[in-house]
């Protein structure tokens, strides 16, 4: 796979997973994540998940919590290295909850990405809530 393929799988990834929050639709959404207890999830409040069932558990919760959420990458780059590769980037979550509050999260992010069974999913995520001043 050349440098131009590797970058248009992992920007499909980044769509479907975005596409996937925004319409709260778990199997899209757990479709970007490595099936495998090794499967790593840190989000913008530093809590830790581990492995993709603990990580759907988290997904299913902030679904149920939120009439609404928006999800958009702001911007990204990405470092190839061997098979995997490497992105850092921000997005900013736009959430409405059941009791309809409103909080809008910009995050920092770094994850690690490859292709597991045929498909790119992520293996690492971590990301964490930037201040108003950041």
């Amino acid at each position: 796979m050349n440098h131009a393929e590797f970058l248009l799988a992992t920007e499909d990834l980044d769509q479907r997973f975005t596409g996937g929050m925004s319409r709260k639709d778990i199997e899209q959404v757990m479709s970007c994540f490595w099936n495998n207890p090794d499967c790593i999830l840190v989000v913008h409040d530093g809590t830790v998940y581990h492995g993709f069932e603990e990580i759907r558990a988290a997904i299913e919760q902030m679904f149920a919590e939120c009439e609404t959420i928006s999800l958009d990458i702001d911007e990204v780059s990405h470092i190839r290295q061997g098979n995997s590769v490497f992105a850092v980037g921000t997005a900013t979550y736009g959430l409405i909850t059941t009791e309809e509050a409103s909080q809008k999260i910009t995050e920092r992010w770094t994850d690690v990405r490859r292709k597991e069974n045929g498909r790119w999913v992520y293996v690492m995520d971590h990301a964490h809530a930037l201040t108003p001043d950041q």
